[in-house]
Parts: structure tokens; sequence; C-alpha cells
């Protein structure tokens, strides 16, 4: 009777680790928006205006980046007319590191954001970069968390 119990156990075991695998697996696929872009490439950018003050649009960023568990400001360099901003973001998971420019220029209609998020790993990126920078322009727009 011994060696039943120990098979079945076994088998509730692997049962366990493959349905927990699937189901990391399916939340992963998930995620991806575009099966075109998302396996083929690990980078994004995006350009936009945003009707604050570039003063006050800096203050965001410092505020944000300070409070976001995954974020973190490496260097902040004042530009003429601007600033430059090199951030990274941690992956939870994995703990993947994607790299994130940002230069912030005065405008007559407010303050130019330009992004760009880069990973450092892998040819596709599954959709993280785009999710960057959809994260830190709810930050800049009062929406991020």
């Amino acid at each position: 009777m011994e060696p039943k119990l120990g098979k079945r156990t076994m088998l509730v075991a692997v049962t366990i680790t493959l349905t927990i695998s699937l189901i990391f697996i399916v939340a992963a696929l998930s995620k991806i928006d575009n099966w075109s872009r998302d396996l083929n490439e690990n980078s994004a950018a995006v350009e936009t205006t945003v009707s604050e003050p570039i003063t006050a649009v800096a203050s965001k960023i410092d505020h944000w980046a300070d409070n976001a568990s995954r974020w973190k400001i490496e260097s902040k360099r004042e530009l003429e007319g601007g600033w430059e901003y090199r951030l990274t973001r941690t992956t939870p998971l994995f703990r993947f590191v994607d790299d994130v420019k940002v230069r912030l220029a005065s405008s007559d209609s407010g303050t130019t954001v330009k992004a760009e998020s880069q990973s450092r790993l892998g040819k596709g990126d599954l959709g993280q970069n785009p999710r960057n920078l959809n994260e830190l322009l709810g930050a800049i727009r009062g929406s991020g968390s």
C-alpha cells in the first residue's frame, strides 16, 4: 500500500506544478497586446506635449520615481531649456532591467516629453517597454501610481 500513496502524492505534486506553470505562462501571454511588435521589438518611444510647465513635470517625475517601487532615477541633468532623466525599471518576477530615457523641453503649449524605453536583454519585450512608457506618462498626467 505504501508505494501507491507515494505515486499518488507524486502525481498530485506534478499536477499542481504543471497547473501553476500554465497559469504563469497564460498570465505572461495575456499581457501581449501586439504579437507582431512585442515578439520582435525590445524598445519603444513616445513624444507628447503636456500643458504644464517644465518645473511641474520634472517635480512629478522626481516624486513619482522616488515612490514607485520598481523605478529608480539613475541620473538627472539640466539641459539648455529642459531636463534629461535616465531611469531604470525592474520587472518583479525575473528582475529584468529596462533603461528609460526622458527629455523634457519647454514649449509654447507647456512641456514636450520625449521618452524611450529599451530592454537590456532579449529580442522581444512582450510589450513591457510600451507599458513602461504608459506608466511614466500616466504619472506625468496624474493618473499613475
